[in-house]
């Protein structure tokens, strides 16, 4: 099978998960590519996380970007560490790389067709929406994993809201991709669990851990013929958007740390 796989630059969460899905589905591989992140620009990133952190825990994860740009340099020189950028997992194992601005123009899906020629496209943590022709290109479709159980917690940050709402488990869910943002058919889903002591930072963590495996997995059946599909119940969704200053008071008067 050959398989595209759509991300986005962020150097948490994200590079580990890749890296472990191209570790499973080596010689399957056939383009990373790397969407603009958030479509906005680092000024306007760094403002929204400000919001959202507030002072305290913003200037942690400044330290934290700041000390994952200096080890993804150093990784581009000899691979010491476990990957923090999406580009260095491309290079670490080979896979072409496409750096697209917009996942839909024209160029790009002539690209896809002509060279690439995926059976399958997966997205983890893709920053644009699919139009229906980016849809059309594989045989096999376009699946995106979402941490949450689907059609419930539709939208940005599901980890937030789940330990907000004091979920008892997190879920994660690989589903069809539609022209509708979190709509597609659901193919399977995964729990995971939500320790007392977690933050959110664990979770988002152990949530990509146990997603990579349920996109392995949805991978299978989907080479098999064997990939089940199952609409979601539009009468269950709920949508949220990114979490306010607010909501992370809320979150962190529960007994919960966001870093």
């Amino acid at each position: 099978m050959r398989i595209a796989l759509v991300t986005q630059e962020e150097p948490f969460y994200l590079p580990p998960a890749l890296d472990a899905l191209c570790r499973l589905r080596r010689n399957e591989l056939v383009a990373l590519v790397i969407l603009p992140s958030f479509n906005e620009s680092l000024p306007q990133t760094a403002r929204r996380l400000y919001e959202f952190y507030g002072p305290r825990d913003f200037a942690r994860l400044c330290a934290r970007f700041l000390g994952a740009r200096l080890l993804d340099r150093a990784n581009r020189l000899l691979p010491l560490t476990r990957p923090f950028s999406a580009r260095d997992v491309a290079l670490r194992h080979r896979v072409p790389l496409l750096l697209p601005a917009n996942v839909n123009a024209p160029d790009f899906l002539d690209t896809l067709r002509r060279e690439i020629r995926p059976d399958l496209i997966v997205s983890i943590a893709a920053s644009q929406v699919f139009g229906s022709a980016l849809l059309d290109v594989p045989q096999l479709g376009c699946i995106n994993l979402h941490s949450a159980p689907l059609p419930r917690y539709q939208g940005m940050m599901p980890n937030f809201w789940t330990l907000l709402h004091q979920e008892p488990q997190a879920t994660v869910t690989v589903h069809h991709m539609a022209a509708q943002l979190d709509a597609g058919d659901i193919l399977l889903q995964r729990d995971v669990a939500i320790l007392p002591d977690d933050s959110l930072h664990d979770l988002m963590v152990r949530s990509k851990q146990i997603g990579v495996q349920a996109v392995d997995e949805a991978i299978g059946l989907l080479a098999a013929g064997t990939a089940p599909r199952r609409p979601m119940d539009p009468a269950q969704a709920s949508y949220f958007s990114f979490p306010t200053r607010a909501d992370a008071r809320r979150l962190r008067a529960q007994g919960r740390r966001l870093l």
